[in-house]
């Protein structure tokens, strides 16, 4: 049944104020940047804001960890966020934004990114794990979209509550190369990005590119051979008091993204620019396969021994660390937030 506008404003009028800063309601009960729905792309955990759902349980909890290869031979390993029902067992990756560029083809996972002419860059996909994840060994098997200059690859682990991430990056200007990095608790500081040759062009042919996270350390590996260790005890931070390490649990995310056309000059110069558009480019990242190995139990602790001061940003803009695919959705919050319902068939 098609929700008028008359029904939306008399759930806006019906909202709750009972949790927190709620204005959401029972039927529309997650809150995420100023709107309210039922479905996953607002009560996903990760996604919802706690604080401003209609009460404390409205949030979908972090699903935890469960080892499994996922070799993207089922259009059900990955379905478009809106039509998740909230089992991982049934859809292994989540498409997030719409378009769904996302496409199962020949066992692989298509992410694709279109031109965009409204807004003179190219739009892309961003898959993230239905599962969420909290240290373990996650192995990626790549074709990147390094085929031109400005398109961006990325493999990441990330928890976008408090800013932990965890990448593998790939951008056009430097075909041959993967970038390392990691992010901890949302400070940008691009100064610890470090490249490592793939060994020959990254869009030509397929590698295992991993990420196997611990208490202790972090290895980055291609093909089985590590290329980069970060040891946590190497990551105090005097003026804080706290290990800038990865930490809290959070979700695998593959996107491909326009850096070359963002409009934000650091980005640009480090993804290359302009990204080469014509009415029927299509640039394409391949992934053949995802293996999730989880280290201990298979529910994650919200363990957090760092505190919540967050140091000043340094480094380039800070586009090119979005889980997003580069596309962007609105944060600023409303006064006043949209109640959707779910509709009642």
């Amino acid at each position: 049944m098609k929700i008028t506008s008359v029904l939306a404003a008399a759930t806006l009028a019906m909202a709750s104020t009972t949790f927190g800063q709620s204005t959401c309601n029972e039927w529309a009960p997650c809150y995420r940047e100023g709107y309210c729905n039922a479905d996953a792309a607002f009560c996903l955990w990760g996604l919802c804001d706690e604080s401003k759902s209609y009460n404390s349980t409205s949030c979908w909890k972090p699903e935890g960890c469960t080892s499994k290869v996922v070799n993207f031979d089922s259009s059900g390993d990955i379905t478009p966020i809106g039509s998740y029902a909230g089992n991982p067992d049934s859809n292994a990756f989540l498409s997030i934004f719409e378009p769904d560029n996302t496409l199962v083809a020949n066992s692989n996972l298509e992410l694709r990114m279109t031109y965009d002419a409204s807004a003179n860059k190219g739009f892309g996909a961003t898959a993230k794990s239905s599962n969420t994840i909290q240290y373990g060994r996650v192995t990626a098997r790549v074709k990147s979209a390094s085929l031109a200059k400005g398109v961006v690859t990325s493999f990441i682990i990330i928890n976008e509550q408090t800013g932990d991430e965890i990448d593998f990056e790939w951008v056009g200007l430097n075909p041959d190369q993967v970038q390392t990095n990691y992010y901890y608790r949302g400070v940008l500081d691009y100064t610890k990005m470090l490249p490592a040759n793939v060994g020959s062009d990254s869009s030509a042919a397929y590698h295992d590119y991993t990420i196997d996270w611990s208490e202790d350390k972090i290895v980055w590996l291609i093909d089985n051979k590590p290329i980069r260790t970060l040891n946590r005890a190497d990551t105090y931070d005097d003026s804080k008091g706290v290990y800038a390490f990865p930490t809290t649990e959070g979700r695998v995310a593959l996107s491909i993204w326009d850096g070359g056309n963002s409009g934000q000059q650091g980005t640009q110069e480090w993804a290359g620019y302009p990204t080469p558009w014509s009415a029927n480019t299509v640039y394409k990242a391949y992934f053949d396969s995802v293996t999730i190995e989880c280290s201990g139990g298979s529910t994650p602790s919200s363990s957090d021994d760092s505190g919540s001061e967050k140091p000043s940003e340094t480094g380039k803009d800070d586009e090119s660390s979005s889980s997003d695919g580069g596309n962007h959705e609105p944060t600023s919050t409303p006064e006043n937030p949209k109640c959707i319902p779910r509709p009642v068939v």
